[in-house]
Formats: C-alpha cells, sequence, structure tokens
C-alpha cells in the first residue's frame, strides 16, 4: 500500500470552525474600539483585518499539517506519520487493534469527513491511540472493516484520486480511482480494482478484477467473497434501537443535577463577551435582596426554576447523544485468526467457541458517533444502576474491553456506554446477548455483611453528632450561646432550644438516610459463577452489576481487614487486562470466596489453597 494523504476537505472545516475564535475576537475588538470613540468605520476595518488574519493562520497551519501527515495499511500494521514542529512515524500491528471509533460533529458530516481514532491500548492509554482527522465516509467505513476483520487491507480502501499520492508502482489506466459506494446496512463496500504491479502476494491485494461481467473474483476469502468489486460482510444484527419512550429516564441522571448549570455555562459565555457581568458583586446582591424579601415565594420559584432547567438540560442531552441510536453486532470471518497478545489469556474455563463478531453502537443527533469492538476483546458487560434511575426502573449497560479510549473534553457520555437509560429487564436482555450466555443470578452474601454495613453507618452518624453535643453542652455550661439585648449579654433560652431542634431533625433523618443505604448496600451484594462468566454485583448509590468473561482473569487480590477477619468476610478482586483492571466480590464468605476464585480459573490458586480439612485432607 502507498502512503496516503488525509482529504484536503479538512481545510474547510478548518475555516468554519476557526469563526468561533473570529466571533470572540471581535466582539472584544469592537468593545474595546468603541469603548475608545473610535470611528464605526475604524472599528469595522480593525475587526475584518483580524477575522482574516485568524482564518488566514488557522488555514495555513492546517494546509502544513495535511502536508506532513501520511498514513498507510500494510499486511501487518497501521502506520501514521505526522507532526509540524516534532516529526512522529507511529506504527500499530493490526492484530492488537482493539476498537475503532467514527466520530463527525456537525461541520465534518457537512463537508462528508469523519474522525478515526483507533484503540490499541490495554486501558485506553493515549500513546497507544492513533488518530486519523480527518477521513472521508468512505475511507473511515473501509478502513475500520479492514482493521477489525482482519481482511486484506487492498480491497477495503477504496481510492479517492487525488488524495493519494502519486506511486510508480500504482496503475492508473482505466477502472482505477473510482470512488467507493459504502453501503454501511448491507455491509458493502464496492470500489475500482487496482492492479498493482510486484504485489505483496498478500491475498486480495494488488489483483485486478477477472471475474464475470458484474467484476467480481473469487479472492483468498471465500466466505466474504473478498474481491476488487465488493465486499461481503455478512447480515447485521441489530439488538437494539432507540425506542423514545426511554427518554423518561432522561431526568433520572445525573444530568437534571447539572443541568441548570449547563444552560447557565452555555449564556455566559456570550453575555460576558457583550460586556454583561453575570457574576459581578452587584448582580448578587440584587440577587440576594430579591429572595431575602419575600422568601416564601422566591424560594420555591428558584428551586422549581432549577428543577426545570435541569430537566429540560438532561433531555436536550439525551436526545443529542443518543438521537439514532442502534446497537448492531457483524458477524466475524469464518475461520479467521484468533487475535493473540497479553491480555488475551485463555483459560481451561473458556468456552472453546470462537467470538470473532463484531459489536458497533452508533448514536448522535448532531454529532454523529460511532464505536466498533471487536468481540474477541470484549472481556464483559456491566449493568449499570444509579440511585434514582434504578428507582425509577432502569439502568444502563457497558461494555468491559480492552483498548477503549478516554473521554474528550465536554463529552458527556462515558466512552464504553453500549445503550442509553432503558428499562431494567430491556438492559438485562441487551447485557446477556452480548456476553453471548444466559447470566446466572447473583447469590446473597452472610448476614454479617449486613451487620457490618449497619454498624458502619451508625458509625458515621451518630459519631459525628454525639462529638456535637458533647461540645454544644459544654459552651452551654459556659454561658454559650449569648445574645445582645438592651446592651447587655444575656441567655437565649429560645435560640438554644431551637438549635437543638434543628439537630435533633437532622440527625434522624441523616441516621434514617443511613441506615436505608446500608440496607440497600447489602441488598446489592451478590455473586455467581456461570459456565463462562464471572458475576459480581455490588454498591448501594450506585449498583454495579458486573459480568466478567473467565478466560480474561489474569489473577485475583484477596483483601481481608481486621473486620472482616472477625466477622468472617474477605474480599475477592478478579485483575483483568480491561475496564477498570480489577472487579470486586465484596464481603463474602471466607469459604466462598476462596472456592469462587477456585473455580472461576482452575488451577490458578491451586499453589495457594490448603483444603478444609487440612494438609491431610
Amino acid at each position: 500500500m502507498t502512503w496516503r494523504r488525509l482529504p484536503g476537505r479538512s481545510v474547510g472545516v478548518s475555516a468554519v470552525l476557526s469563526l468561533g475564535a473570529v466571533v470572540a475576537v471581535d466582539v472584544v475588538v469592537v468593545r474595546v474600539l468603541h469603548g475608545a470613540d473610535r470611528p464605526w468605520g475604524a472599528v469595522a476595518a480593525v475587526a475584518g483585518v483580524a477575522a482574516v488574519l485568524i482564518v488566514a493562520a488557522v488555514v495555513a497551519y492546517d494546509v502544513t499539517r495535511l502536508r506532513v501527515t501520511r498514513w498507510r495499511l500494510t499486511r501487518d500494521r497501521l502506520e501514521l506519520r505526522s507532526g509540524v514542529l516534532s516529526r512522529r512515524h507511529r506504527s500499530v500491528p493490526r492484530d492488537r487493534v482493539r476498537s475503532v471509533d467514527l466520530r463527525a460533529d456537525p461541520v465534518r458530516r457537512a463537508f462528508g469527513l469523519t474522525v478515526v481514532r483507533i484503540g490499541a491500548g490495554g486501558h485506553g492509554d493515549e500513546r497507544t491511540e492513533l488518530t486519523l482527522d480527518p477521513l472521508t465516509r468512505a475511507e473511515a467505513e473501509a478502513l475500520r472493516r479492514a482493521l477489525l476483520s482482519g481482511a486484506p487491507a487492498g480491497p477495503f480502501l477504496p481510492a479517492t484520486g487525488w488524495e493519494d499520492l502519486p506511486s510508480a508502482s500504482t496503475s492508473t489506466g482505466p477502472g482505477v480511482g473510482g470512488r467507493a459506494a459504502v453501503d454501511r446496512d448491507a455491509g458493502r463496500i464496492g470500489g475500482a480494482a487496482q492492479d498493482v504491479p510486484g504485489a505483496t502476494g498478500w491475498p486480495g491485494e494488488g489483483r485486478a478484477s477477472r471475474g464475470g461481467p458484474d467484476g467480481r473474483e473469487a479472492g483468498a476469502v471465500k466466505a466474504e467473497a473478498v474481491g476488487a468489486g465488493a465486499v461481503e460482510v455478512g447480515a447485521v444484527e441489530v439488538v437494539a434501537r432507540l425506542r423514545w419512550s426511554w427518554v423518561r429516564y432522561a431526568p433520572l441522571t445525573v444530568w437534571s443535577f447539572a443541568g441548570a448549570a449547563i444552560v447557565l455555562g452555555v449564556l455566559y459565555k456570550p453575555l460576558d463577551a457583550l460586556g454583561v457581568e453575570v457574576f459581578s458583586g452587584e448582580t448578587a446582591g440584587v440577587v440576594w435582596d430579591w429572595l431575602t424579601e419575600r422568601p416564601w415565594v422566591t424560594v420555591p420559584l428558584v428551586v422549581a426554576g432549577n428543577v426545570v432547567a435541569g430537566v429540560t438540560g438532561a433531555l436536550l442531552i439525551f436526545v443529542e447523544s443518543w438521537g439514532g441510536y442502534r446497537l448492531e453486532r457483524e458477524p466475524g470471518r469464518p475461520g479467521s485468526a484468533t487475535a493473540s497478545g497479553p491480555d488475551l489469556v485463555r483459560s481451561p474455563a473458556a468456552d472453546p467457541a470462537r467470538r470473532d463478531g463484531r459489536w458497533r453502537v452508533r448514536r448522535g443527533l448532531l454529532t454523529s458517533r460511532s464505536l466498533t469492538l471487536d468481540e474477541e476483546r470484549l472481556r464483559g458487560v456491566e449493568i449499570r444502576e444509579p440511585l434514582l434511575l434504578r428507582l425509577g426502573g432502569g439502568a444502563r449497560v457497558k461494555a468491559v474491553a480492552t483498548g477503549l479510549g478516554k473521554a474528550e473534553e465536554g463529552e458527556t457520555e462515558d466512552v464504553a456506554a453500549l445503550t442509553p437509560p432503558l428499562p431494567r429487564g430491556e438492559a438485562a436482555r441487551v447485557a446477556a446477548r452480548i456476553a453471548g450466555a444466559p447470566l446466572p443470578e447473583p447469590l446473597p452474601h452472610p448476614v454479617a455483611a449486613r451487620r457490618r454495613r449497619v454498624r458502619r453507618a451508625l458509625a458515621a452518624v451518630v459519631a459525628p453528632v454525639a462529638a456535637l453535643a458533647i461540645a454544644v453542652a459544654v459552651l452551654s455550661r459556659s454561658g454559650w450561646p449569648w445574645a445582645p439585648e438592651a446592651g447587655v449579654w444575656a441567655r437565649a433560652a429560645s435560640t438554644e432550644a431551637w438549635v437543638w431542634g434543628v439537630a435533633a431533625c437532622v440527625t434522624a433523618t441523616a441516621l434514617a438516610a443511613a441506615l436505608w443505604l446500608a440496607v440497600a448496600g447489602y441488598r446489592g451484594l451478590g455473586h455467581a459463577l456461570g459456565g463462562r462468566h464471572l458475576v459480581t454485583r455490588s454498591g448501594a448509590v450506585v449498583r454495579r452489576t458486573v459480568a466478567l468473561d473467565r478466560s480474561g482473569i489474569v489473577g485475583w487480590t484477596i483483601t481481608q481487614s481486621y473486620v472482616q477477619r472477625r466477622a468472617g468476610l474477605l474480599t475477592v478482586s478478579a485483575t483483568t487486562a480491561a475496564g477498570d483492571g480489577h472487579y470486586d466480590v465484596v464481603d463474602v464468605g471466607c469459604a466462598a470466596g476462596l472456592e469462587l476464585a477456585a473455580g472461576a480459573v482452575p488451577g490458578l490458586l491451586d499453589p495457594f489453597l490448603v483444603p478444609a480439612g487440612g494438609p491431610e485432607g
């Protein structure tokens, strides 16, 4: 494969995006020059010159970046050369690719471009990611399929005319350089044939079509009919798609509390640019006076306004983030080689059936997002139930996989999220389908785990309250609280009674909430061992049910605190190269926890275990 350039349309995208900086700078210029009593003609001229300079600088930088950036896909590797000041040559083996993330904001979508992020690290380290910013939609889709299917590179990469670097070994005769057509739903990519003399011999690359009238050729990959004319990937299974009734769960997420802050943040920048001081001392004084004059009217209005703004913000974020959502499974190629790597440890408990498909999440109303995960890299699935969402009967599904990148600045959704908030039953169905096997129901933990949580709740509430009560009693004996009355400091008994009443109400409320959370946390504890998965569940505020693939467990960490030893409990942590890196079975019985670890990965803990009957047993 020859080295390829990034599309020249990127210059237009940069020019459009630079208009945001132009507006901000011109507003400042107008404010400064108009405040200095400059004529409007001079103000307009300076603003125009500033706008031209900004756009020209951004375009010049992008042109330079495009000239020095090259990429290519070979038989074994994806390579990228980039850097304006500091030149870099990065290379990722194709069998190390974990995920491919396609993302296009409205401007890039208008230009037919998308940003491609290729993840190849164990925990989404940025140094192990390659970013091609941008590629055309056809190139991005073809590259995604080539990287995750293990198919030959040639038939997947459509020739794009002037965007390819000239090469003496590339034929420019008729039938070469045609534009590829990508049918994402049918899983087909069509393009013109290429004839590359002196090809590397990799099946399917550098061969012209010699097939029938339709231009197809039976290449090396028989099951996919890979030829120069088309690539058959197979039927795509749609596992879940957006139902607008799920929008009722949006107010039950954290964005309901952050919605008002988001609205104020969006309004603050343009108001501040126009010279309106939103958070000045004078504004705060006016708001405070307005609140204190009629507190019984203004306080409910402020609370209601925040609730309305928060719910509105949560609904808008849900619609923008999950509009057009679809979760699909693309079948893999029969007979494809099993992926390899240090994070793909196969244990005897692993299911012998190969899972070589791909999971793809498509979503986004304005900014389109497409994340593809190789099923071989999937190490499990997680059902997450935050408190409000759980009370409303909802849940979310996340992937436990290697190579997922980190969320970008300003991103409102977790990169590993596979579903929006949806009904709990639907989340369980999707999780079982992703896991590839029915998930067993978690077993409850010993009663000692509940006693431990109740004691912690009592200690967390009673100890501070007792300390505060002792302090207040000591101060009361010394003559506190005092209040000025007719110039003489006298004892204010009514104030003391009011303070004690408020303290009692707060203590009772906190104690009830702590005990409820303790009981809810115990009810959330659970573990199970299935044929292919280790299931662990925990959490009171955020309940997490994780089904971890037993073949992805590479080690165990067993911890036991002093209190756990007295209660006959311990915590067993399964170490893996995916997701959080470890998943805990919290406060399980000693015998049950050790049996669970020994049964999940047979042979791994045998050198460290002693039978219950002693060494002779």
